[in-house]
């Protein structure tokens, strides 16, 4: 897998009065696309959270915006891995219209113990799951 793909269209109660996509919207668009790919990793969320042994907070986000995004288009969301650490997992998001680049966004995570809030190691295979998936 070099790539997990997502798409979603602009939805009208996301765009501004100049029918572009209000920037914040775009960290909720990553974070739907992540979600997803954590399932197709076999790394639900639900199930980690409702196991109440981790976390799995947000530490660091950026983007940086290329082209509008506007009222119905259809945006696909490319995600490649980042090098993961020992605790700690990262992505880079791609946001493409019709093949040009609109917006690219990069998100950090870790892993702590829900009780201590220590960092925890990655669950076992999600490393190599990972690597697949970086550039």
């Amino acid at each position: 897998m070099s790539a997990y793909r997502y798409l979603f269209r602009v939805p009208f109660h996301e765009v501004d009065a100049a029918g572009l996509m209000f920037h914040a919207h775009l960290f909720s668009h990553a974070h739907d696309a992540y979600s997803a790919l954590m399932r197709e990793l076999g790394q639900d969320l639900k199930g980690l959270l409702q196991e109440g042994v981790c976390l799995v907070p947000l530490v660091h986000a950026e983007a940086d915006f290329h082209l509008p995004m506007e009222l119905d288009d259809e945006i696909e969301i490319r995600i490649h891995a980042l090098p993961p650490g020992n605790s700690s997992m990262g992505f880079h998001y791609r946001f493409l219209k019709k093949e040009q680049l609109c917006a690219s966004a990069t998100t950090r995570h870790v892993f702590i113990d829900r009780k201590r809030h220590g960092s925890l190691p990655l669950p076992p295979g999600l490393r190599e799951k990972l690597q697949a998936l970086t550039d």
